[in-house]
């Protein structure tokens, strides 16, 4: 990994994370990942001090061992981004409460806005995405987090379309993206 990886990474955010795989990959899918990113010793987290923080480095090797292990699965990270919304935010938030939070939970060098937000569309603008920062890698995991983040906001009725510009993941800066988010009458 190269890169300036500075920062603080609240131990709520990793333990929701491992949670994520081990709902979605069982014990052994997310045993291979903290194996491959060299940090075994987290898999037992849950115990941890949710407010304590990890350096954002680790953090980011269990991202990228992810995308290694995890290379093309598009269906798979996007249900890994989905389950980490529950795992994070288990409980009703307001959508932009959400998003101003996982800012302060992951502290690095990114940002969420909200740039437009009406009943029926919400267009966010991602800057220097963390989960998706490395060249090749599509930020399929962080679409699944926002789409279920903004989902649990609705009723029953509502889903969420999303779309987001062209990505050339050869390009360094494909982790700055916007993301428009339609709120539709779910079809039956």
């Amino acid at each position: 990994m190269i890169g300036d990886y500075k920062g603080k990474v609240k131990n709520r955010v990793v333990t929701a994370l491992l949670q994520t795989y081990l709902d979605t990959l069982d014990y052994d899918g997310m045993k291979s990942i903290l194996k491959e990113a060299g940090l075994l010793h987290l898999r037992n987290m849950r115990n941890s001090d949710p407010n304590n923080t990890i350096d954002y480095f680790s953090f980011k090797k269990i991202l990228a061992a992810q995308n290694c292990l995890l290379y093309q699965c598009t269906e798979l990270l996007f249900e890994i981004g989905r389950k980490f919304s529950f795992y994070l935010f288990p409980f009703g938030k307001k959508f932009k409460d959400s998003i101003t939070e996982i800012t302060e939970l992951i502290n690095t060098d990114w940002d969420i806005e909200i740039i437009h937000q009406s009943k029926e569309e919400i267009k966010i603008k991602v800057r220097n995405c963390i989960f998706c920062s490395e060249l090749g890698i599509p930020c399929t995991l962080f679409r699944g987090f926002i789409v279920h983040t903004l989902e649990k906001t609705l009723t029953s009725e509502k889903e969420v379309i999303y779309q987001t510009n062209e990505e050339d993941l050869q390009d360094p800066n494909h982790n700055t993206f916007v993301l428009t988010l339609n709120i539709k009458k779910k079809i039956k």
